[in-house]
C-alpha cells in the first residue's frame, strides 16, 4: 500500500484522524484478503509502512516489498501526487512490470488504486491518468466521495462493501497478473514519476 501520510501539526506528535483510518482500512482489507484467498497468515497479505518496528532501515524494507509484492496499491488523496517517495515508489513497480514485460509476452496492470477522497480532488499526473481507477460495480457514489469520504459521512455500509470488492479485485488482479519478484537492484536511482510529466 502506497499512501502520503497526513503531516503532524506543530509540536502535536499525534497521528490525523485519517491515518487512523487509513490503519483500520489496511487491517479490513487484508482480513478480507484472507477470506478471498488461502494465505496462510503467518505474515499479513499486505504491507503498510506503518507496521514498521523502530530501527528498521525503511527504504529498503519498502524496497524489499515493492519488489516481492503481488499488486501495488495506491492511495488517492490530495497530498498522494505531491509526495515525492510516492512517486519512487510508483517509479519502482512500474519498472518491475516492465521487467517483466521484457521476458513474458503480456502482463496485466497490477495498480489498483483506492479513491481515499472523491476524483473531484485530486490533480493527477499523467502517469497515474493512465490507470483505470473507477470499480465498476461501486459506481458514483465512490466516484464522487472515496472510501474516506464514505466513513465521514457514517456511510457504514457503502465503507464496508466497497472495501469488500477493492478486495475482490486485488484479488483477482493477482491472478491475472501472476507478477514475479524481483532483485532490489532494479530500484537503484528510483526518480519521483509525478514530476515533470
Amino acid at each position: 500500500m502506497s499512501y502520503a501520510r497526513t503531516p503532524y501539526k506543530g509540536a502535536r506528535a499525534k497521528k490525523d484522524a485519517s491515518d487512523l483510518a487509513l490503519e483500520e482500512f489496511y487491517t479490513l482489507l487484508c482480513s478480507n484478503i484472507m477470506q478471498l484467498t488461502d494465505h496462510d497468515g503467518e505474515e499479513s497479505p499486505g504491507f503498510l509502512d506503518q507496521r514498521m518496528d523502530t530501527g528498521v532501515d525503511w527504504e529498503n524494507r519498502i524496497k524489499h516489498a515493492l519488489a516481492t509484492c503481488r499488486v501495488f496499491v495506491p492511495i488517492y488523496n490530495t497530498r498522494y501526487f505531491t509526495r515525492e517517495w510516492c512517486g519512487k515508489e510508483w517509479d519502482a513497480f512500474a519498472r518491475r512490470q516492465e521487467e517483466q514485460l521484457r521476458t513474458r509476452p503480456y502482463t496485466g496492470n497490477a495498480i489498483v488504486p483506492v479513491l481515499w477522497v472523491g476524483e473531484q480532488h485530486l490533480t493527477m499526473p499523467p502517469v497515474a491518468a493512465k490507470v483505470q481507477y473507477a470499480i465498476p460495480n461501486l459506481g458514483k457514489p465512490y466516484l464522487q466521495a472515496g472510501l474516506y469520504g464514505f466513513k465521514q459521512a457514517g456511510r457504514r455500509g457503502m465503507y464496508r462493501s466497497s472495501v469488500w470488492s477493492l478486495a475482490e479485485m486485488i484479488v483477482k488482479v493477482a491472478q491475472q497478473t501472476s507478477l514475479a519478484p524481483c532483485d532490489v537492484e532494479l530500484f537503484k536511482d528510483l526518480r519521483n514519476v509525478f514530476e515533470g510529466e
